[in-house]
């Protein structure tokens, strides 16, 4: 069924109709363009241009219609989009009728009203599976509060941290992801139906009874606006892109910490695979696989963007390429977060390995410099002090664990009191005192506040989820939600 060809003397084209068809791409939008409709269709019953039982005749078949789709009933490929699909399979049930729903609307704001639906669940999707992951990284820093390891800058051993410090370095990087997908939905979480095509209409709709049925907060501004906007797809694939890339790189850690050259990881067996012809193998594909799948999420917003740059206001059917990159990269995003989040449960440290690493590399350098400044050794001096110390054990091949004391005054000069236990990697870490610091009360303050952040955030998605799904349920009574 065709929505559109009012005025054509010929039939479309075969292949240009091939061409343009859309259904593989938003026929997963069924429950939203359903949503949508029933609102709609609400509305006019309203404002009176639907008789109640018109009305009553529509909401039965857009029910109806859901329960076949959620069966799978329904071929979807006759059709050249989600909203044919919908009106044609109508228009079978109840007949005419079928054709007043339409009124007041257009396909250019209603598929924009199908993806802020879609989006807005997705944010609270994606949401709930950045909760998960940061648990995980709480749950491993307090199973491990004590657990000394290096620290790297350009790959080389730096200074003493503990793991429960990585860990949260780790639960901040994803908390701004979730700060950022909070702050971008109430941009996304604005009704656009009633922009018709684009100038409005002069039917007496009602958009606020519109937004109060489907539970959003605000109704968009400028019908010309609304049409042609996909800032909003944008700034969501922006965001999740970004998340993308914050989970490569913790992919890209947890690969180089099970490597032999650092060991530093076990993973359970069940999130590695082996070799079709190296017996030995065990291989971290999980975390290869969420490392390369981030590519996908950054391509995904770059090809939306290259797509949007330069099309004039309004509706241009370049706008149709908006959903598969919105899809993909939801899709991509959301299934990495939650294979992430189950990948941290299923790591632990290996203890040993990181404590020899921890004589490797002269990582409390540092330490003895800040030691020297506290006795008034003005900073440049002292690094040049241990600096010379570091080269000279160096070069004979010698660590600070098997330094003698008349070693360190022979390059340091005398001291007043043992500086030797300045060395110790442990110790090191409970010296520091700056705050956001790796010192162990300090990431107990994170671990706290980070707690406490995940049940506030766990608490707002919730009372989200429970108002959307309550719009959805009062016109769909015993459907499972989106």
């Amino acid at each position: 069924m065709k929505l559109w060809g009012s005025r054509m003397e010929k039939e479309l084209d075969e292949e240009v109709a091939r061409f343009s068809t859309s259904i593989m791409d938003d026929y997963v939008l069924y429950p939203f363009d359903l949503w949508g409709s029933a609102a709609h269709c609400l509305m006019l019953e309203r404002v009176g241009l639907l008789e109640k039982t018109e009305a009553s005749a529509i909401m039965d078949g857009l029910r109806t219609i859901m329960g076949e789709l959620r069966e799978g009933e329904i071929d979807p490929s006759p059709y050249e989009d989600v909203h044919s699909l919908v009106e044609g399979r109508l228009h079978e049930l109840i007949g005419e009728t079928a054709g007043k729903l339409h009124a007041g609307r257009s396909r250019n704001d209603q598929i924009v009203l199908d993806e802020r639906l879609f989006l807005r669940e997705a944010i609270a999707t994606a949401g709930e599976e950045i909760i998960n992951l940061l648990r995980g990284f709480l749950k491993k820093a307090e199973e491990y509060p004590e657990l000394v390891m290096p620290g790297y800058t350009h790959l080389q051993p730096a200074q003493p941290v503990l793991f429960s410090h990585h860990m949260m370095a780790y639960f901040s990087m994803f908390r701004r992801d979730a700060e950022r997908l909070r702050d971008v939905l109430p941009r996304v979480n604005t009704l656009p139906l009633g922009a018709a095509a684009l100038a409005g209409t002069s039917l007496p709709i009602e958009r606020g009874e519109v937004a109060r049925l489907l539970a959003f907060p605000a109704v968009q501004d400028n019908s010309m606006d609304i049409v042609s906007d996909r800032d909003f797809i944008l700034e969501v694939l922006s965001h999740l892109a970004l998340g993308a890339l914050h989970l490569s790189r913790l992919a890209e850690e947890i690969v180089l910490w099970v490597s032999p050259g650092f060991g530093f990881l076990e993973i359970d067996d069940a999130f590695t695979t082996g070799s079709s012809i190296m017996p030995q193998k065990k291989n971290p594909d999980v975390a290869e696989l969420i490392r390369g799948k981030s590519g996908e999420s950054i391509s995904g917003w770059l090809s939306l963007a290259v797509t949007l740059k330069g099309l004039p206001l309004s509706y241009n059917r370049d706008l149709q390429q908006d959903k598969a990159p919105m899809l993909r990269v939801v899709r991509e995003v959301t299934d990495s977060l939650h294979l992430a989040s189950r990948l941290v449960d299923n790591v632990k440290p290996r203890k040993e390995i990181m404590a020899a690493a921890l004589n490797e590399g002269f990582l409390t350098a540092t330490d003895l410099a800040e030691h020297l400044v506290e006795r008034g050794i003005p900073f440049r001096r002292a690094h040049s002090l241990v600096g010379a110390l570091v080269r000279d054990l160096a070069s004979r091949g010698r660590s600070f664990t098997d330094m003698r004391s008349e070693e360190l005054i022979s390059i340091i000069g005398e001291m007043e009191e043992d500086m030797l236990p300045l060395l110790d990697p442990v110790q090191s870490v409970k010296r520091k005192r700056s705050y956001g610091s790796t010192a162990p009360v300090e990431v107990a303050r994170q671990v706290e506040e980070g707690r406490y952040f995940v049940k506030q955030e766990k608490k707002r998605l919730g009372e989200l989820q429970a108002r959307w799904e309550k719009s959805y349920v009062e016109m769909f009574p015993g459907d499972e939600t989106p």
